[in-house]
C-alpha cells in the first residue's frame, strides 16, 4: 500500500518528462496491473470465505441469499474496503501535487476505486463460478486437488522460469483496450498530459457498467452455490487385492494404520499442507538451475535432505493425535503400539523415499558429483530417511496434538504441534549432518587432499556415520513412541 502511495506522488512528478506514447503504455499497465491484483483477491476471499460463509444454513433460514451476500460483501468493503478508500484518496492527493493538477486527485481517486472494485468482484465472480461447477459435477469435485495442485505448480514456475513478462504481456493486449485499461488514460486526461476525454467518459460508463453487472450476478452465483444439493462423491475403499504386497511386508495391523493415512491425506489434503515447507527451500536452487541449465553439486544435497525430512514430517510426527476419534478404539487393541507407530512410518517412507531415492540419483548423474559418491548419497538418503521416520515418531508420542487448529482462514486440520516440528528439524538435521557434509565436494576435495582419503571414500564414511547415528536413536525413538501408545490413557 505504501508503494503505491509513494509511487503515486513519483509518476505524478515524471508526467511532464516522459513521452506520450510511453504515457500511453504506461497508464493503461498499470490499470490492467491494478485491476489483475484485485481480481485475484477477490477470487481467493470468495473461494475462501464469501462462498462458505459460517451457519450458512441456519443463516438462510431466517434471511434471503441476497442479504446474506449484502452482508458478507458489507463485511469485505468494511475491512478491506475502507483501508483501500484510504490509500486511493492519499494517492490521489499525493498523485495531483506530484503533477500540479487539482482534478487529478479525483480522478485518481475515482479510477482506483473502480479499478478495486471491479476487479474485486469479477474474481469473487469466477471464485463462484468454480464453487459452483465443484457441487454439480462429480469430476470436477474429484480432481479439485490435482486441480489445486496444478495451478500450485503453474504458478510456482513462472517465478522459477522468470516468465512473469510471458504472462502478463497478453493480458496487457487483451485488456488495454478495455475501460480497465482506459481508466488510466482517463487519469492522464485529468493531468493534461495526454488521454481523450471520450477514451476517459468510456472508461467510466465501462466500470460502471462492469460494476453494475457484477453485484447482481454475484447475488445470482451465490445462490445457486447456497441453495445446492450438491453431488455425493464415493470413496473407493482399497481392496484387499490393492493391498496385498503391502500386507506381506508389514502385517494386516501396520498396513491397516498405512493404507488409513494415504486415505486420509487423499481426502483432505490440507491435512499434509505443510508437507510443501522443503519446496521452499528448494525454490532457489530449482531456479539458478533452470537460469543456468546445469545441475550444481548441492542440488542433489538439498533433495536428499528435503527427502529425509519429509519421511518422518509426513505421518509420523503426531501418532497419536492422527488417529482423531478412531483412538478409543485403537487403544483397546491388543498391543497397538507397534501397529499404529510402525503403519505411520511405513505410510511416511513408502510415499517419499522411492522418488527421492530416483530425484537423487537423476540429478546426481547430472550434477559433477562421482558417480560413487551418487550411490552412497542415494543409499544414505534412504535409511536415514527411515530413521527419520522412527525419530518422529517418539518426538510425536511425546508431544501430541489433538486438537485442529487453524491452517488458513477458512480450514482447520490436526497437525503436529509447533514445538514437534522444531525438535524434529533440528534432532533430524543433526543426524543427517555427517551425510551431507561428507558429499560437499569441497569438504571431500579437502580431506581427499589432506589425509589421502579418496573422495568416494569420505562420503562413503559420512553416509555411514550418519545412518549408525539415526538408527540408533531412532530404534530407541521408536521403542519410546511404542510404549507410549500401549499406556497412553485418555483424560
Amino acid at each position: 500500500m505504501l508503494a503505491v502511495v509513494a509511487g503515486a506522488f513519483f509518476a505524478g512528478n515524471e508526467l511532464q518528462s516522459v513521452d506520450q506514447s510511453v504515457l500511453h503504455t504506461w497508464s493503461r499497465q498499470v490499470s490492467v496491473t491494478l485491476w489483475l491484483l484485485a481480481f485475484g483477491f477477490g477470487g481467493i476471499r470468495g473461494y475462501s470465505t464469501i462462498a462458505t460463509p459460517d451457519k450458512r444454513d441456519g443463516l438462510l433460514t431466517t434471511v434471503s441469499h441476497r442479504q446474506l451476500f449484502a452482508g458478507m460483501l458489507f463485511a469485505e468493503a468494511a475491512v478491506f474496503g475502507s483501508i483501500v478508500a484510504v490509500v486511493a484518496v492519499l494517492a490521489g492527493v499525493l498523485f495531483g501535487l506530484g503533477a500540479g493538477s487539482v482534478a487529478a486527485v479525483p480522478a485518481m481517486t475515482v479510477a482506483i476505486g473502480l479499478l478495486v472494485s471491479t476487479g474485486f468482484l469479477a474474481g469473487l465472480a469466477a471464485a463462484l463460478l468454480i464453487k459452483n461447477g465443484g457441487v454439480r459435477s462429480r469430476l470436477a469435485s474429484r480432481l479439485r486437488t490435482v486441480g489445486f495442485a496444478v495451478l500450485f505448480v503453474l504458478y510456482m514456475s513462472v517465478f522459477i522460469t522468470a516468465s512473469v513478462d510471458a504472462v502478463l504481456d497478453p493480458l496487457f493486449w487483451l485488456l488495454g483496450p478495455t475501460p480497465i485499461g482506459w481508466l488510466g488514460e482517463f487519469v492522464l486526461w485529468s493531468t493534461g498530459a495526454g488521454g481523450s476525454p471520450l477514451t476517459g467518459l468510456g472508461a467510466l460508463i465501462g466500470a460502471s457498467g462492469l460494476l453494475a453487472v457484477c453485484v447482481p450476478a454475484c447475488s445470482r452465483l451465490s445462490a445457486w452455490l447456497w441453495y445446492a444439493d450438491g453431488v455425493s462423491v464415493t470413496h473407493r475403499e482399497s481392496q484387499a487385492t490393492d493391498s496385498r504386497w503391502l500386507v506381506r511386508a508389514v502385517g494386516q495391523p501396520m498396513a491397516g494404520v498405512a493404507i488409513r493415512d494415504w486415505i486420509r491425506a487423499r481426502r483432505s489434503p490440507v491435512s499434509v499442507s505443510y508437507v510443501i515447507y522443503p519446496f521452499f527451500v528448494l525454490l532457489t536452487p530449482a531456479i539458478r538451475t533452470i537460469e543456468t541449465g546445469t545441475v550444481g553439486s548441492t542440488v542433489p544435497i538439498l533433495v536428499a535432505g528435503c527427502g529425509i525430512w519429509l519421511a518422518g514430517a509426513l505421518f509420523s510426527l503426531n501418532s497419536i493425535g492422527n488417529e482423531g476419534v478412531m483412538l478409543p478404539s485403537t487403544l483397546l487393541a491388543p498391543n497397538p503400539g507397534r501397529a499404529v507407530v510402525g503403519g505411520h512410518i511405513a505410510a511416511g517412507a513408502l510415499v517419499t523415499l522411492p522418488v527421492t531415492a530416483i530425484a537423487v540419483v537423476a540429478l546426481g548423474v547430472l550434477s559433477p558429483l562421482a558417480a560413487g559418491s551418487v550411490l552412497t548419497l542415494a543409499v544414505g538418503t534412504v535409511v536415514v530417511g527411515i530413521s527419520a521416520a522412527g525419530i518422529a515418531s517418539g518426538i510425536g508420542a511425546a508431544f501430541p496434538r489433538h486438537e485442529a487448529v487453524s491452517v488458513s482462514r477458512s480450514k482447520k486440520a490436526i497437525i503436529p504441534s509447533t514445538l514437534a516440528f522444531v525438535l524434529y528439524t533440528v534432532a533430524v538435521g543433526v543426524g543427517m549432518l555427517p551425510l551431507v557434509i561428507a558429499h560437499v565436494p569441497f569438504v571431500a576435495g579437502f580431506v581427499e587432499s589432506t589425509l589421502g582419503v579418496p573422495a568416494v571414500g569420505v562420503s562413503a564414511a559420512g553416509a555411514l556415520v550418519a545412518s549408525v547415528l539415526t538408527v540408533v536413536v531412532a530404534a530407541v525413538s521408536t521403542l519410546y513412541a511404542i510404549q507410549r501408545v500401549d499406556r497412553y490413557q485418555i483424560e
